[in-house]
């Protein structure tokens, strides 16, 4: 437990007993002022999820590089979007986004699925906000698709596997599996 979820506990915890104590409900019907013990432990609840939505849950494995999604700065952008030789999908995301880490596993499954077809990076406005501004990212997550260095078309907060999947490779030109594999 990191010591900002203690300290948010503890003081969630003493805001709902303090307001249980003073602000005592007489029909005994008010289930977070009924008494100080409820009162702490709504607001050790409440305090849990505003630590959460507030995004002090940051998740700083997002910003590792994994077998087929390379997390880039702003240094290596030309070296691995602009010259590179296959279409790249770009995934700009913040450690502390919700949907930015439910998003990250769909994108590391499409990028195993379509390994060798499509580069995939990964970028974090929070460290690389000129490239955002770039991209004219204003939400996030977001995905930029880019082939031969000019965007093509783009992808606003969480998307479905199968939707994407397919809008890539109608973007990209890429035929599906089964018709690949046919003579």
């Amino acid at each position: 437990m990191t010591l900002s979820l203690l300290i948010y506990l503890l003081a969630g915890a003493g805001i709902g007993a303090a307001v249980g104590h003073f602000n005592r409900c007489k029909s005994g019907a008010c289930p977070l002022t009924a008494n100080w013990r409820r009162g702490a432990l709504y607001g050790a609840a409440l305090s849990l999820a505003f630590y959460v939505v507030a995004g002090r849950g940051n998740d700083p494995a997002m910003n590792r590089s994994t077998a087929n999604v390379k997390h880039i700065t702003e240094s290596e952008f030309a070296s691995e979007v602009t010259q590179s030789p296959v279409p790249v999908v770009i995934d700009f995301y913040a450690t502390w986004c919700g949907p930015c880490r439910q998003m990250a596993p769909i994108t590391e499954r499409l990028a195993d699925h379509f390994a060798g077809k499509i580069k995939f990076v990964k970028v974090n406005v929070d460290e690389s906000p000129n490239l955002a501004r770039q991209f004219q990212v204003e939400g996030i997550p977001a995905l930029i698709f880019v082939r031969q260095g000019e965007a093509v078309g783009s992808s606003i907060g969480v998307v479905d596997e199968t939707f994407l999947g397919e809008r890539l490779a109608q973007v990209f030109s890429l035929k599906p599996q089964a018709e690949a594999a046919a003579p």
